[in-house]
């Protein structure tokens, strides 16, 4: 059953026209602003929410999710008012104190926070709730879609003769550029990441396999005849990600007989300079994890489950 809007959002929708009301310097004793990275996603794709928070209360905010006199939120409304549930009751915030005249940014990562399992249009608001007053961010607008999917592999794992992973290769065009993406889910219709590989050209065939360890490996051509191979655990724990030269133009994974996978044609180069210090750090924790799995704790179910 549909949830109808909750009293947050309403709290939200009537600060709106409640601000207009009231003296400049009131309705500026916080401002918030909430922006996305983009206006469109594949649906499980991670999708950071960043919020500004601007204390000009002349006060310190003593800021917390769920109780004390200054209370943040954060709402997800799908498109028909219906409010998105959080997945877990973890606070968003906790016992943060934001100075006078400071300005503070979060991060929300919303897919995995809220339980968006189908595709169609979101939107979201933060706000700030003090001494009985609501500060309320402009609304952001996501519209979540399900791409081109084209390849999937379904494998077993060592360690559990009963678990099963269906690995699905999709494309995705944004701003103008196609990107392949890996999701990794069970039989239950568990979710173990949607990820985005990175910009593919498709002139050679995409290819997918899994080696010895349970792990999958996915050998893509990207720009300027390069080719790039990825491996993740069964748990959606990158392990690597290397960028190779085919000999005359051409890569293809190939098993080993210990069931090792290589890419024995390519000539391996430097990682791509969009791999960022954040990237590499991510990569280096990632490869300590091998077999451990996890993704942040955080599982998602699909559209064909718990709806």
């Amino acid at each position: 059953m549909p949830m109808i809007i909750n009293r947050q959002w309403k709290m939200g929708l009537g600060a709106v026209i409640g601000l207009m009301a009231v003296p400049a310097w009131v309705a500026a004793q916080v401002a918030i602003t909430l922006t996305l990275p983009f206006a469109k996603a594949l649906l499980y794709e991670d999708v950071i929410a960043t919020v500004v928070i601007h204390n000009n209360s002349g006060q310190v905010l003593s800021m917390d999710s769920n109780r004390g006199p200054v209370r943040f939120w954060l709402d997800v409304e799908r498109d028909g008012s219906r409010i998105i549930p959080r997945r877990d009751d973890a606070p968003l915030v906790s016992d943060v104190e934001i100075m006078p005249g400071e300005v503070r940014t979060f991060g929300f990562n919303v897919p995995r926070l809220y339980a968006i399992r189908s595709q169609g249009l979101y939107k979201m608001r933060a706000g700030v709730e003090m001494n009985g007053a609501h500060y309320v961010s402009p609304e952001a607008t996501l519209e979540v879609v399900g791409g081109f999917e084209f390849q999937r592999l379904t494998a077993g794992f060592p360690g559990d003769t009963h678990a099963m992973r269906t690995y699905i290769l999709s494309y995705f065009q944004r701003d103008g550029v196609e990107n392949i993406y890996l999701r990794i889910e069970d039989a239950d219709k568990t979710v173990y990441g949607m990820f985005n590989l990175g910009r593919v050209v498709r002139i050679r065939p995409t290819e997918i396999k899994v080696d010895e360890a349970g792990n999958v490996h996915v050998l893509f051509q990207t720009m300027g005849m390069g080719f790039v191979h990825t491996a993740f655990t069964p748990f959606g724990v990158q392990l690597f990600a290397k960028t190779y030269i085919g000999t005359r133009g051409r890569a293809s994974l190939a098993q080993q007989p210990n069931g090792q996978i290589t890419v024995p044609e390519g000539i391996e180069t430097a990682s791509p300079a969009a791999t960022t210090a954040e990237d590499k750090a991510a990569l280096d924790k990632a490869k300590k994890k091998i077999g451990t799995g996890g993704m942040l704790g955080q599982f998602m179910q699909s559209p064909d489950k718990n709806q």
